[in-house]
């Protein structure tokens, strides 16, 4: 096992770029989804098709934050844990948060299966892909078990400075996830051309071989015996600590799905080719804020470990070290993101009143991504230390005090359309991160330290 120490003094690059590639591989997925769909199917039947996983997938996604509590709880539990010395109440922390989230996945299994259809109609999708829409959904809702363990697992092999081994897993996850898609999409060997339901089953497939190699990296490569007793001597005290940072975290995260459900309800409105260019765009800011999102993930397990250790000066220049690092890398990201703008829209294959609604938004996004890495980078800090209620009230009161008023306004009633959601989206990210910066810099998150005994 990786002495925990050596977490600690660990660089950022050599936590982050790891996290790089597994995030840019788990978003690879649906991008990759997208470009093979685009390929397989007719042009005639490419909108609609397009259409009907836009929805279901902005819906899947709610639920990702429901179980990520746990993991973003238990992340910082046992980074403190570590931070302190305390190995065996890191290893129980794990073991919990294992068994509440099996627990948590099977009901949002059944949520889907029971309320699914309801759920698609209430986003307001159009009655032509309604039912292809629900039954790639319904197919989707079994990963939502295997993602709810995953994700703790992943989590905690990061904590442990172990993020190349994730990052292994997430490739063997897309390679399986992609010879699926060959099989159903151009029906190899005789099988069946299945569209959309076989590619949700191609990534059922890839999350369960994912989920088995990390229980496997668990066991072997962290030493972390698993014990039956564990997984239900549910101790109310440390479920108390993940709580404390996995709450505020996952209203944090609920209230960003939930804002982003409402505005996909308002591109709803503006037809099937505005949630066309959504889901295209959707893809390609992700990638945008990848660089972004691994610096701040790789930031929070150092400041965890240092707030453990009550290292609170070293963890407080470390942020800002990290966000300057953070802004650099962003401005470079943006700006090659705009000046390659048509080639990257050549990659959808998609038709020309799809595009001419895109192509504002890339140069939008040259002010809204500084914005996003600022807030991405201090909400982590803020996690990590402790300070978890913070960030969570910020964002209740800009996502739906400032984006989806905006977002409204602009869209539905000046005519803005699809640039005005994306100038709602810049306004919140900005005036989050300022917020959330200006609780750095009042170091009031030292006095959040877990009280770990």
């Amino acid at each position: 096992m990786k002495p925990v120490d050596s977490v600690k003094s660990m660089s950022l690059f050599a936590l982050s770029w790891p996290i790089f590639i597994d995030i840019l591989l788990h978003m690879g997925t649906l991008t990759i989804n997208t470009v093979m769909i685009t390929h397989a199917v007719a042009p005639s039947e490419l909108t609609h098709t397009i259409g009907a996983t836009t929805v279901a997938n902005q819906v899947f996604d709610i639920f990702i934050p429901i179980f990520n509590f746990i993991g973003i709880g238990c992340s910082v539990v046992v980074a403190q844990y570590l931070g302190a010395g305390k190995q065996d109440k890191a290893r129980h922390v794990i073991h919990l948060a294992i068994a509440f989230n099996v627990l948590i996945g099977i009901g949002c299994y059944l949520f889907i299966n029971l309320c699914g259809y309801r759920v698609l109609s209430w986003m307001n999708t159009p009655a032509a892909i309604l039912d292809l829409s629900y039954h790639y959904f319904h197919i989707l809702g079994i990963c939502v078990m295997f993602e709810a363990i995953a994700l703790i697992l992943s989590s905690c092999l990061r904590v442990y400075g172990r993020s190349r081994v994730v990052m292994y897993v997430s490739l063997i996850m897309n390679v399986v996830t992609i010879l699926g898609n060959f099989l159903v999409l151009y029906g190899y060997f005789g099988l069946p051309k299945l569209s959309i339901i076989g590619v949700a089953w191609s990534i059922v497939a890839g999350r369960l071989v994912a989920v088995i190699l990390l229980f496997c990296l668990l066991v072997y490569s962290l030493g972390i015996k698993l014990q039956w007793s564990l997984f239900f001597n549910w101790r109310w005290d440390i479920f108390r600590k993940i709580f404390k940072i996995g709450l505020p975290s996952a209203g944090e995260n609920l209230s960003w799905s939930g804002q982003t459900l409402v505005i996909t309800a308002f591109v709803g409105k503006l037809g099937e080719t505005a949630l066309t260019a959504q889901n295209f765009y959707f893809q390609i800011a992700y990638y945008m804020m990848l660089f972004s999102a691994s610096l701040s993930i790789g930031n929070e397990i150092i400041i965890g470990h240092m707030v453990g250790a009550k290292q609170f000066d070293q963890a407080y220049r470390r942020t800002l070290t990290t966000l300057k690092i953070g802004f650099s890398v962003t401005a470079g990201v943006v700006v090659c993101f705009y000046l390659l703008r048509y080639h990257i829209l050549d990659i959808f294959h998609a038709d020309h009143s799809v595009t001419s609604i895109m192509l504002p938004l890339f140069l939008l996004s040259i002010v809204l991504e500084p914005g996003r890495t600022l807030n991405l980078i201090m909400v982590n800090s803020l996690r990590a230390s402790g300070d978890a209620f913070f960030p969570f009230l910020m964002a209740l009161i800009f996502m739906w005090g400032v984006s989806i008023p905006v977002a409204y306004v602009l869209s539905l009633h000046m005519g803005l359309g699809l640039l005005g959601i994306w100038i709602g989206f810049a306004c919140d990210e900005w005036l989050r991160g300022l917020a959330n910066s200006w609780r750095w810099l009042s170091r009031r998150w030292e006095r959040k330290r877990l009280d770990i005994q």
